[in-house]
């Protein structure tokens, strides 16, 4: 049979294919010539971030195959089964678990050290996207690639560069779009479960971001759209940290992330706890301290000092025993009732120690010297677990790495290369406390936005460090984990004073 349309039909029938494919074709060419301009415009931090990939290079061919703490071993211990730990959440633990089928220590700080590269961009990422330029995003990024710091820190086996991580990726998601969406907010709710899991540091981190998103409503969004943001992030961030405690409660009979709370409490108050102030019930008289608190030792001497009180007589043995950690809670809250001020003294004085000068013999000097990279090959894995009071057992390293001995070893010229690399190339205590101040600076000037986009991750930075000043003490390790936050802070802070800098000249131009 003869078809009856005509011509123009036929020529549209027949080409409705084409102009698609034609139109695939289009958008790929555009890609690709564009490609190109991308490469120009972002091509300052790509040689940044191939150098900071190039030092990570030489550190792990420096120090093969990992750097070793007292803490690492109990984390690895917590593979072999997987179990909840009574100290610390066995988030890190899980994380070894999945590399644990490749046998290698050494996987491990590669990994630590792709994780220290990607917050460099994430934070070069989320400054580009909030219209900085790119000189002063990569200099944002310059401390968290290139800080000894991040560097010491992603080579040990330790808990510290998956919480950076998971907390960078966190402040990202959510500073993402002006008013995160309901998926960006579950997300974010699982990446801080994750965090608390990894170190209970993070335990407070839901507050500033429940806060950021309640300062969304500044910028006209609905309240509506605040409260199901809030629940999302709330629900997904609750789940995994109920299931966690639930597991624990299944080993230990307490439901809590640890059995710890008290010892770290304990050791807080130390310094100034006093009985004949306190005046504790007759079960909690065992962790008075007789020494007078003007010549007390470091708080972490009452943690883990083997003559400290809550290491001498715990009830139960262990001052991880449920009975110890909770009188020691007890006591330790009885003492911050008793003294505020002086509480409130020590909290200050630990907080202001992440922005001293490093001096010699300094308190700050003290911490960080347990993490620098050494000068010349440290103690065996089996002799850091003999000086283990809480672990004395290192098989757990070997069985790890599939048999082989995963003591450090160091290899030269490139341990010295990284040696004297890290006494160039640090972020000091007051250019932290500049970066702070940038960040801050900021948030009071957006203040009829209520602090805008820096309000984020400035008070994520302020928890980051107030946190373990508040509960334990001051430790270089923590406020490492900051770093990216206040780099993205001061870089928005100092934007948000550029533009109201520049906006009379904008205004007279308009005119």
């Amino acid at each position: 049979m003869r078809s009856t349309r005509g011509p123009g039909q036929a020529g549209q029938l027949g080409t409705a294919g084409p102009p698609r494919e034609q139109e695939g074709v289009t958008h790929l060419q555009r890609a690709w010539a564009a490609l190109p301009g991308m490469l120009r415009e972002h091509a300052l931090f790509r040689r940044v971030l191939i150098a900071a990939a190039a030092v990570r290079l030489i550190v792990a061919v420096g120090y093969l195959p990992a750097l070793w703490y007292f803490d690492s071993l109990p984390y690895l211990h917590a593979v072999f089964p997987l179990s909840p730990d009574p100290v610390r959440p066995t988030g890190y633990s899980d994380f070894l678990a999945v590399l644990e089928p490749f046998h290698s220590v050494w996987l491990v700080t590669a990994v630590q050290a792709v994780m220290g590269l990607a917050m460099g961009a994430a934070v070069y990422a989320v400054l580009r996207w909030h219209k900085l330029g790119a000189r002063a995003a990569t200099l944002a990024a310059v401390p968290v690639l290139f800080s000894a710091y991040e560097l010491q820190l992603e080579h040990f086996v330790l808990s510290d560069t998956l919480f950076g991580f998971l907390v960078t990726t966190a402040v990202v998601m959510m500073l993402w779009q002006p008013m995160p969406s309901v998926p960006v907010c579950t997300f974010t709710g699982l990446a801080l479960a994750l965090a608390i899991l990894v170190r209970e540091q993070g335990v407070l981190l839901p507050v500033p971001f429940c806060l950021y998103l309640c300062a969304r409503l500044a910028g006209q969004v609905p309240l509506r759209a605040v409260l199901k943001g809030i629940v999302a992030m709330c629900l997904t961030l609750a789940v995994p940290v109920a299931c966690y405690a639930w597991w624990f409660e299944q080993s230990s009979g307490s439901y809590q992330l640890t059995s710890s709370t008290g010892l770290f409490l304990y050791s807080r108050v130390s310094t100034f706890a006093r009985c004949s102030v306190i005046k504790p019930p007759t079960d909690e008289r065992w962790l008075c301290i007789t020494t007078p608190p003007g010549k007390r030792p470091d708080p972490t001497v009452y943690a883990w000092g083997r003559k400290s009180p809550i290491n001498v007589k715990p009830p139960g043995g262990s001052p991880f025993d449920s009975r110890a950690n909770s009188l020691a809670t007890n006591f330790a809250l009885r003492a911050i009732q008793a003294q505020p001020k002086a509480y409130l003294r020590a909290v200050w004085h630990s907080t202001i120690e992440n922005f001293e000068p490093q001096f010699r013999n300094s308190p700050a000097w003290y911490s960080e010297r347990r993490y620098m990279f050494p000068a010349s090959a440290p103690q065996r894995l089996r002799a850091l677990a003999r000086a283990n009071r809480e672990l004395p057992d290192y098989a757990a390293g070997y069985t790890y790495n599939g048999r082989h001995d995963p003591s450090t070893r160091l290899v030269q010229p490139f341990a010295a290369m990284i040696g004297l690399y890290q006494r160039l190339v640090i972020l000091p205590g007051p250019l932290l406390a500049l970066i702070a101040l940038a960040g801050l600076t900021g948030i009071v000037m957006a203040w009829r936005r209520l602090g805008g986009p820096a309000l984020l991750p400035w008070l994520t930075g302020v928890v980051l460090i107030v946190t373990p000043a508040a509960t334990t003490d001051y430790g270089a390790r923590y406020l490492v984990a900051s770093i990216p936050a206040f780099s993205i802070a001061a870089a928005l802070g100092i934007k948000q004073f550029n533009d109201w800098a520049t906006e009379p000249a904008r205004s007279a131009a308009a005119r």
